[in-house]
């Protein structure tokens, strides 16, 4: 069972609904289910997806390029109809999405949910440290560096935490694969130091409330439903 199973037993709390990612655990869908809970798993691909729903995920987020954090390279476009094609549960879209305008767009890809991450770093009410809100809000796609470096899985960084780390973002090694590595052996530990950001931070613009920001992503989800002269939130055939 992962070292992060005793460290930090959501479970314990019943988080509903919980998103488990590097590598889908039977065990933690199961102890979930029997409280209730809902798990949703991150998936870079379809082969992996297919792996999640089998050890028991209930629904699947699909991390596609541009997403911050731990990501894959797939297109959003191809992730999620490989997915939709044989998968009929709940399905969120992640990579990139920061405005209302991005919602209406993952739904009629075929995602129920769009997964916004980076965009709430930068509120008022997040535990992250004033340095990465602002890092953020000062950054655009050309300041996000795409490495395994830092934990041995691929993941979006900002290039300005690389940089105070002492590290050239642009001639970072590649890592070993097999040996997964949370920066605890480093003095530069990722996400305290190396700070995971998407690349659709050039929207976030500065710090806010997170109510205000949601009140945007509404606004400009209305606006967009508009400008498509689409009435009611589509509701997804079977």
């Amino acid at each position: 069972m992962p070292r992060f199973w005793n460290r930090f037993r959501w479970t314990d709390i019943r988080v509903k609904p919980a998103d488990t990612v590097a590598g889908a655990q039977p065990e933690i869908n199961q102890a979930a289910h029997q409280y209730g809970g809902v798990v949703f798993h991150d998936v870079i691909n379809n082969t992996f997806a297919g792996k999640a729903i089998d050890k028991g995920a209930d629904g699947l987020i699909a991390v596609a390029a541009g997403a911050g954090g731990h990501a894959g390279t797939k297109s959003p476009f191809a992730l999620v109809q490989e997915i939709r094609s044989w998968f009929d549960g709940p399905l969120a879209l992640s990579g990139s999405i920061a405005t209302g305008d991005a919602i209406p767009a993952a739904q009629a890809e075929g995602a129920d949910l769009a997964y916004i991450g980076s965009a709430f770093i930068a509120t008022d009410e997040a535990r992250a440290s004033p340095d990465y809100k602002q890092a953020i809000v000062g950054s655009d796609s050309d300041g996000v560096v795409y490495t395994d470096f830092f934990s041995g899985i691929h993941g979006n960084y900002l290039k300005s935490s690389v940089v105070a780390a002492g590290f050239d973002p642009e001639a970072l090694p590649a890592s070993d694969p097999t040996k997964m590595n949370f920066g605890e052996d480093r003095s530069a530990r990722v996400w305290k130091d190396i700070w995971g950001a998407g690349q659709g931070i050039g929207a976030i613009g500065h710090v806010r409330p997170a109510a205000d920001y949601v009140a945007r992503l509404r606004q400009q989800y209305s606006e967009a439903r508009r400008r498509l002269s689409l009435g009611q939130t589509p509701a997804r055939n079977g």
